[in-house]
C-alpha cells in the first residue's frame, strides 16, 4: 500500500485514481470492484480496494451531467428511526416539504432515505451518492447519532444536520429549532396556572429534541413542581392513551401532563375523558408542534408552534449556498418556537 502521498489532498473527494494509488492498482482494477466485475480480480486485492474505499470515503459519481457541471443537482435527506414508516412523522414530512420546495425553486431535486440504524446507514453508503450536499435526522442515543454524523462527514459532502448539534465536524452545518426555551415557556404557564405535580410523556424513542424539551420542561420545574416521565409508542394512539392511564393508575393523577407532541398530548386528553376527568379544570395538558392536524382535537390542546418548514426550508438555503460558496456562514442556525394558543391550560392563578 502506497505512503500518505496517495492519500487525497484535504478539502476534496477522493478519486478513482485516489483509491488506485492507496490500494496499489490500476483505475481499471477499481473500476471492475466498483462495477462488480470481479471474475478476474482475486479476493485478495477486492477486499484491500473495499477496505481502500472505506478508508477514504470514497463514492463513485456517475452521473454525466454531474461530471461536465460538477454538479448532481441533487441533495439527500436521510432520516434514522427505527420505525421503517418514517414519513408518517409529520415532524419529518414538515421538513422534508420545506426543503424539497425550496430546493425545487433553485432546480434541485431531494432524494429521502430511511435506515433504521447505523448498520442501515452503512449499507445504504455503499451505494453511488449521486448528490451535491446532504442532511440528515437521526434518532436514538448520543453515540450512535455522532457515529451518524461521522459516517456522513467522510462522503466529503456539505452536511446539513437537522434538530441536533454537533460540533467539531468539518464541512457541516446543524439547523435546530428552540425547543428547550420554548418547553421552558409552556410549563411555566402550566405552574404558573397552579400545577405542582407534571407528567411528561415523551415518545419512547429518543429524539435529540425531545432531550431537550425535558430539558425545559425540568429547567421550569425546578424547586417548583415534581416532574415524572413515561414513554409512548407515538405511532400507536391507542396504545399511549393506555400508557398514560397505566401512569394514572400507578402514580396518581398528576396536575398536568406535558406532552413532547401533539400526538401524545391529544392521547393524554383522550386519556383523561376516559378516566372521567374534565381538560383543563381537573388535568392540564399541553402538547408540541402545533401542526394542522392539532385542530381536529377537542378541547383543542396548548402547545407551541415548531418551524418545521422552515427548518427544512434553511437547511436547503444553507446547503444551496455551500454548495455555490466556499462554506457555511455559520456552524449552527437556531430557528424560534412560539406559542400556539388553546384552552387546555387554565387560567394564571394570579388573573383570577
Amino acid at each position: 500500500m502506497k505512503a500518505d502521498r496517495s492519500r487525497p489532498q484535504r478539502g476534496r473527494p477522493p478519486t478513482l485514481r485516489d483509491v488506485a494509488a492507496y490500494a496499489d492498482v490500476s483505475m481499471m482494477t477499481v473500476s471492475n470492484v466498483i462495477n462488480e466485475r470481479t471474475a478476474r480480480v482475486s479476493e485478495q486485492t477486492r477486499v484491500r480496494i473495499l477496505a481502500a474505499i472505506d478508508k477514504l470515503g470514497y463514492r463513485p459519481q456517475r452521473s454525466a451531467r454531474g461530471l461536465r457541471m460538477q454538479r448532481e443537482y441533487a441533495i439527500g435527506l436521510t432520516i434514522v428511526r427505527p420505525d421503517r414508516r418514517f414519513l408518517d412523522d409529520p415532524y419529518v414530512t414538515e421538513v422534508a416539504a420545506g426543503m424539497s420546495n425550496r430546493l425545487a425553486a433553485a432546480g434541485y431535486g431531494l432524494m429521502v432515505n430511511g435506515v433504521t440504524d447505523v448498520d442501515g446507514l452503512k449499507a445504504l453508503l455503499t451505494h453511488a451518492s449521486n448528490v451535491d450536499g446532504l442532511a440528515v435526522m437521526a434518532s436514538g442515543p448520543r453515540p450512535g447519532r455522532e457515529e451518524v454524523y461521522r459516517l456522513l462527514e467522510r462522503l466529503h459532502h456539505p452536511l446539513a444536520i437537522i434538530q441536533d448539534d454537533m460540533a467539531g465536524l468539518a464541512d457541516t452545518c446543524c439547523f435546530i429549532q428552540d425547543d428547550e426555551t420554548g418547553a421552558r415557556m409552556i410549563t411555566e404557564q402550566v405552574i404558573a396556572a397552579g400545577a405542582r405535580t407534571l407528567l411528561f410523556a415523551a415518545p419512547d424513542h429518543l429524539w435529540p429534541a425531545v432531550e431537550r424539551r425535558e430539558a425545559g420542561v425540568r429547567a421550569a420545574a425546578r424547586r417548583r413542581a415534581k416532574v415524572m416521565r413515561i414513554g409512548c409508542n407515538e405511532a400507536d394512539f391507542q396504545g399511549s392513551i393506555a400508557t398514560i392511564l397505566a401512569a394514572f393508575e400507578r402514580r396518581g393523577v398528576p396536575d398536568a401532563v406535558v406532552g413532547a407532541n401533539d400526538q401524545i398530548g391529544i392521547a393524554a386528553i383522550h386519556a383523561a375523558m376516559q378516566r372521567g376527568l374534565v381538560v383543563p379544570d381537573d388535568l392540564m395538558v399541553t402538547g408540541f408542534n402545533a401542526f394542522p392536524f392539532r385542530q381536529f382535537s377537542g378541547p383543542l390542546i396548548s402547545s407551541m408552534r415548531s418551524p418545521a418548514y422552515a427548518l427544512g426550508e434553511a437547511a436547503a438555503v444553507g446547503l444551496l449556498s455551500r454548495i455555490d460558496g466556499e462554506g457555511f456562514e455559520t456552524t449552527k442556525q437556531v430557528l424560534p418556537v412560539v406559542p400556539a394558543e388553546g384552552v387546555t391550560i387554565r387560567m394564571c392563578r394570579e388573573t383570577l
